[in-house]
């Protein structure tokens, strides 16, 4: 049976979130934006993630979405917008007076949505990147790419940074709890000097190992002034897959790119052809 390779190569993950980063942004409608998503979470799911990383990305994906969708409709600020139900009403004193009433509009929960899709889509290629990706291959990928050496080495040093900060919050969360201490409860400000008391042991460690990595970098030559000059005994080839999926995505790109631009001209009076009605008619209602 042949086995097809779903590992795609660095440089072609770098440069699929570069093209969806751009199509988020190009796309108004929530049809495309569901499928830029569903087809992230398609990369996600062909690697394979494991039960926790599954876990944690339902939690951000939930997290996200809940706040977008809820602080755009209550703070939605676009004529014309819709009451759906009112929170608090504009009559109640003192809170209602200060803030002139707080209700959520049916406009700004749909905008919500859509601004969750764009967001949503953009996390989930990342932390695509960041469970499938060894920061050794990012810094190669990157040096493939062009990218300048001292730009490459901060992204891949923070990346790096990444589950060490985790792995610092949980010793320290797992050190508070054995203490007695719980995030949640009534008292606020016990929570938050519990909070506090917890953010300086983090931030501490994480001074320690960015210390430790300097004089680590320094110790082994490092500098950027001599990154261009910099080798590598790793390399890595793109593989048919990876070329075809980049020219479908370029292909993509660049078909919503032009179609936008005809739309625009449509809409601003600046060009208008008889023959683009159905151009104009797709843009509007599918992109």
């Amino acid at each position: 049976m042949l086995k097809i390779n779903t590992n795609l190569e660095t440089r072609t993950k770098i440069l699929i979130m570069m093209c969806f980063g751009i199509l988020v942004i190009l796309l108004d409608s929530p049809t495309a934006l569901i499928c830029c998503f569903f087809t992230t979470l398609i990369l996600l799911f062909l690697f394979k993630p494991t039960f926790k990383q599954y876990r944690l990305m339902v939690i951000f994906l939930f997290l996200t979405t809940w706040g977008l969708i809820y602080s755009q409709g209550m703070f939605y600020n676009i004529y014309p917008r819709t009451v759906l139900f009112t929170i608090i009403p504009a009559e109640l004193p003192i809170i209602g007076e200060w803030t002139g009433g707080i209700r959520i509009y049916r406009e700004g929960l749909y905008h919500g949505i859509i601004q969750s899709l764009r967001f949503n889509t953009t996390l989930v290629l990342g932390c695509y990147i960041v469970w499938s990706t060894q920061p050794r291959d990012l810094l190669l990928a990157f040096g493939q790419l062009r990218i300048p050496g001292a730009l490459a080495f901060m992204v891949t040093t923070a990346l790096h940074f990444i589950p060490v900060i985790a792995n610092e919050a949980a010793t320290v969360i797992r050190s508070q709890r054995l203490r007695g201490f719980r995030y949640f409860q009534l008292n606020l400000f016990k929570v938050f000097h519990g909070a506090v008391n917890s953010f300086r042991p983090i931030i501490a460690g994480n001074i320690r190992h960015a210390s430790n990595l300097g004089d680590s970098v320094e110790s082994r030559g490092f500098s950027p002034e001599n990154t261009s000059q910099r080798t590598s005994l790793r390399d890595s080839q793109m593989e048919r897959l990876d070329y075809c999926i980049l020219i479908i995505l370029a292909i993509s790109m660049v078909s919503v790119i032009v179609l936008k631009i005809l739309y625009f001209c449509y809409a601003n009076n600046i060009y208008y052809g008889s023959w683009l009605r159905g151009v104009y008619t797709f843009t509007r209602e599918i992109l």
